[in-house]
């Protein structure tokens, strides 16, 4: 379970909400000052992989713990659902080679490639998430 009072998910449900989204929010702390980047991401088993392309930022994320929020919409129940996924975020592995940068992380038509060394992979150590009271 979360590390938020109320959690109403548990692990798996978090992972399977973060799958039904493509578009999320990375946070992180750089020389002492949260940063909060918009991010596109899709699933690949339990790691989340995310492109990003802020060159100094991108190479902060080895040395430092981050954070992705995403949120959506439930059509089944009609509610807004919120999901925190923490861990360390890594460099894909050659990702900075010719034969990654065709790797698209969203569905359909909106396909965003990959630039060379924009890949990473963020391995989740804890999960977070809650339905969104209505207002």
């Amino acid at each position: 379970m979360g590390f938020i009072e109320g959690d109403h998910f548990d692990d798996e449900e978090c992972l399977a909400l973060l799958g039904r989204a493509q578009f999320g929010r990375i946070a992180l702390s750089l020389r002492a000052v949260p940063v909060v980047l918009p991010v596109r991401y899709a699933l690949s088993g339990d790691e989340i992989l995310f492109a990003l392309s802020v060159g100094q930022l991108a190479a902060a994320f080895p040395r430092t713990v981050v954070t992705l929020h995403a949120d959506g919409f439930d059509e089944d129940n009609g509610q807004r659902w919120t999901v925190f996924a923490v861990g360390h975020a890594l460099r894909v592995e050659g990702s900075d080679s010719p034969g990654l940068a065709g790797v698209s992380l969203s569905r359909g038509s909106d396909a965003v490639s990959v630039e060379r060394g924009d890949l990473f992979r963020l391995q989740p150590e804890i999960f977070s998430g809650r339905w969104i009271e209505s207002l």
